[in-house]
């Protein structure tokens, strides 16, 4: 089996393909990613029942299927990678170990170029450099300065952008909005995994991560919008806080979407009046969204309760007269705020 065939049998599939309304660059994008990671590194010799010669076989109709969805939507740059990959795969099934590595090389140079198109991020010492360059007199051993990102974030509040430098090596990020001067906060981290289970009209994604200073992580996400968030292993995501506690957002630092999250949030006292998914806490997720977070005494309120609701709540949840009287107090609130959106 050819390279050329492989191709062929790509163009042909194709033309087969239903159209889908929409933007389905992101979920390609995901999957390719996806793709490429599990493609064998080519053997840096031939030795007989090589495992990567099984492993890359395996993975020729994947990539097949991948690069007609690419040719079907007319993605370039994922149509140069991808094609690049199946030749890599051919050449390693085939123990043509000169030409895998060339390919590879290659492959991998297509796949930045395809991955980078709408990185809102940059590190300072990831372009590569001359051993010494004549110009400047210095040399890739030169000491170098602290490794910096620069990185494009929107606020929470205003969602405007702002381009901000920090250290890779640190995580949490306390930011001012450079635009409407609203102190928020992100939480950046590097995506190992990610599930994504759906309940309802709500989506819940469980993100694990890797902090790039090398600590492993796990955030969830309770989201109740239309749109779904694509994200691919080793992508980069900042969560936008406002205040501290209160998730606003998840942007994907590596494809330049973001997910501004709705319906989510603890409500602690509400919790435990009303119990976990009752309708009275998206009334009153909505009311912090919509009313108190834009205002700066409403998230000086959020913020305070955020910081004393849980003590709250435990008291209340020992009590069953104190919790029924809230849930009366809290129904009436809730009421109030539903006519007023009517």
């Amino acid at each position: 089996m050819s390279v050329n065939a492989s191709l062929a049998r790509a163009k042909e599939a194709a033309a087969k393909l239903p159209h889908v309304p929409g933007d389905v660059s992101e979920l390609l994008r995901a999957d390719a990613v996806t793709f490429c990671s599990k493609a064998p590194d080519p053997p840096v010799y031939r030795r007989r029942d090589d495992p990567s010669r099984v492993a890359a076989q395996q993975l020729i109709s994947e990539g097949e299927a991948l690069l007609a969805r690419a040719y079907h939507s007319g993605d370039a740059p994922w149509i140069a990678a991808l094609e690049a990959w199946l030749a890599t795969l051919h050449h390693i099934a085939d123990g043509k170990v000169e030409l895998a590595e060339v390919s590879w090389v290659e492959a991998q140079r297509l796949e930045q170029r395809a991955t980078g198109r709408r990185r809102l991020y940059a590190v300072s010492d990831e372009a590569s450099t001359k051993v010494f360059d004549a110009q400047t007199r210095q040399s890739r051993f030169d000491p170098k300065p602290e490794r910096t990102m620069q990185v494009k974030l929107p606020c929470p509040s205003c969602r405007k952008v702002s381009e901000v430098s920090f250290s890779p090596r640190v995580a949490h990020h306390q930011l001012v909005c450079t635009h409407c001067s609203v102190h928020w906060a992100a939480y950046v981290g590097e995506v190992r995994s990610v599930e994504v289970s759906k309940r309802g009209n709500k989506r819940t994604y469980s993100f694990r991560l890797t902090e790039l200073g090398g600590a492993q992580t796990r955030v969830e996400v309770e989201d109740g919008s239309v749109g779904e968030l694509q994200v691919a292993r080793n992508d980069l995501l900042a969560f936008l806080y406002l205040p501290r506690p209160v998730l606003r957002g998840v942007l994907n630092l590596s494809s330049s979407r973001v997910l501004w999250v709705t319906g989510g949030g603890p409500c602690f006292v509400a919790t435990v009046a009303f119990g976990a998914g009752a309708p009275e806490l998206d009334v009153l997720r909505g009311f912090r969204d919509r009313v108190l977070l834009p205002s700066g005494a409403g998230r000086r309120f959020v913020e305070a309760y955020y910081a004393h609701g849980p003590r709250l709540a435990q008291v209340v949840n020992r009590r069953p007269w104190l919790r029924a009287q809230t849930r009366r107090a809290l129904r009436l609130v809730v009421q109030v705020l539903a006519e007023e959106r009517e």
